[in-house]
């Protein structure tokens, strides 16, 4: 990759700018940085870039009001906005006003390298050539999947469900808030599937730009508007027998929702400017991380779509709900991370391992994975200390404390129904008991609680066996 591509990343949060400029220059980009609106100001006179990565909340300015004063002043420089979980509103309405693109925190890095390629592409191509690049050509070489990692319960149920329904035909809708995972799922629908041979063809509904959506779904012919020099399949067409995922699909404008209803009704594909409509033999796997449900009755998605999606629901459970599960996790992405960067570590302290179990981790799996890489890259080492960790985990554990101390002295919990903090004691009782195949004094020993206390919280918790 030329190292002539300039990025900007405007930020002020000086860690993930850090971040940002080790992974940006891996990849053989040129990089700068500007933590405040002056400073991205002075940089913009100076040089001339290609892109910039600005987040939408930067400091004390909105980075919207600056996506704006870009535009007009700047019309030629491709933007990608940032945005925190939580904050999709934002993002779609940058779409709106000429951001390339936007990109959730906490950045999965294979998106954000994509995007990147896109971005660069679109800011300086034909409408032709922008479609190209989010119509992805399938590789012959499949890439290795990821296994779907956790022993929770959930997880296991998961993965019972995904090995029952892969073999089928049917539509499936996963939903699940985002950094959980929804494609490492419909990928693993696929490559159980006896489609497995045939392409995996996925599709960021909410990265299209509207009035390009219906030619990336579906395709054009030659000559079928400005700057259309050449026939272009659709995503639905290049997945003709094998699996088209369809991400963020509560995104999708309501008029090409029609379309896509008709395309799952008939299983034919009409290319913009074609008359005659192609068959094709394509599996449907669509993701939202928004309630589809409460969409159909404000009328903001069509109610006969959603059910033509839902035919087999998939749940994929947020992070904070399996809090047994982090452990092995975060020792799997710290293996993976020690790997890529050449470091030597061996593991977490038990302090920080309760401290990630008490975070109530809001960007899910992909929170956690990016949280793994910063620790991979910047801890002393070679053990993982809680001092490691940034300080809300920090401050996460500390309140545990606070509340557990609080729970042991006076017994007693505000109301039958158990509290967040108490599931997550629970859940941390019954793992250490199966850890040490029942022996109390071993589990407490693993907290570091008394005997006595697991007794009490046992009786508490009413845990069997």
């Amino acid at each position: 990759m030329s190292s002539s591509r300039h990025l900007v990343v405007a930020d002020d949060d000086t860690d993930f700018l850090r971040l940002m400029t080790f992974h940006l220059d891996r990849w053989g980009y040129r990089s700068s940085i500007a933590s405040d609106k002056p400073s991205l100001l002075v940089l913009l006179e100076q040089e001339k870039p290609d892109l910039v990565l600005m987040d939408v909340r930067f400091g004390e300015y909105d980075g919207l009001e600056l996506l704006g004063w870009l535009r007009s002043h700047r019309p030629e420089l491709g933007v990608v906005m940032l945005t925190a979980f939580g904050s999709i509103d934002s993002a779609v309405s940058s779409i709106q006003n000429g951001a390339i693109d936007y990109i959730t925190k906490p950045i999965d890095l294979n998106r954000l390298r994509l995007t990147i390629s896109h971005a660069l592409d679109a800011s300086a191509q034909r409408p032709q050539d922008q479609i190209r690049a989010f119509v992805q050509t399938p590789s012959t070489e499949r890439p290795l999947s990821r296994p779907i990692v956790g022993e929770s319960r959930a997880m296991v149920e998961l993965r019972s469900l995904i090995d029952r329904v892969a073999p089928t035909d049917a539509t499936i809708l996963i939903q699940a808030e985002s950094g959980t995972g929804k494609e490492l799922v419909a990928r693993a629908l696929h490559e159980r599937s006896q489609r497995d041979k045939g392409p995996f063809v996925p599709l960021n509904v909410a990265s299209l730009p509207r009035d390009l959506a219906e030619s990336a779904l579906f395709g054009h012919e030659k000559g079928a508007f400005t700057g259309a020099d050449r026939v272009q399949r659709g995503c639905c067409e290049v997945a003709n027998r094998g699996t088209l995922f369809l991400d963020e699909i509560g995104e999708m404008d309501p008029a090409i929702q029609a379309k896509l209803l008709r395309f799952l009704q008939e299983r034919t594909v009409q290319r913009i400017g074609q008359s005659d409509p192609i068959s094709v033999d394509v599996r449907v796997v669509a993701a939202t991380h928004r309630d589809l449900r409460a969409m159909v009755a404000t009328g903001q998605f069509r109610e006969d779509l959603y059910y033509r999606l839902n035919v087999v629901p998939v749940a994929i459970p947020p992070l904070r709900d399996r809090p047994e599960d982090i452990e092995l996790l975060a020792n799997s992405f710290l293996k993976s991370a020690a790997s890529r960067y050449g470091r030597t570590l061996d593991g977490f302290s038990r302090e920080a391992i309760e401290a990630m179990r008490c975070f109530p981790w809001p960007g899910n799996v992909r929170q956690l994975e990016n949280l793994i890489e910063r620790v991979a890259i910047l801890c002393v080492g070679p053990l993982v200390e809680l001092s490691d960790l940034v300080p809300e985990i920090q401050g996460a554990s500390t309140q545990s404390t606070i509340n557990s101390k609080v729970s042991d002295e006076f017994g007693f919990s505000e109301s039958p129904e158990l509290r967040p903090i108490d599931r997550m004691e629970r859940d941390a009782i019954e793992q250490a008991l199966r850890s040490s195949n029942g022996k109390v004094s071993e589990a407490a020993r693993s907290l570091g609680l008394s005997q006595a206390t697991i007794y009490r919280k046992i009786k508490k918790f009413s845990i069997h066996g």
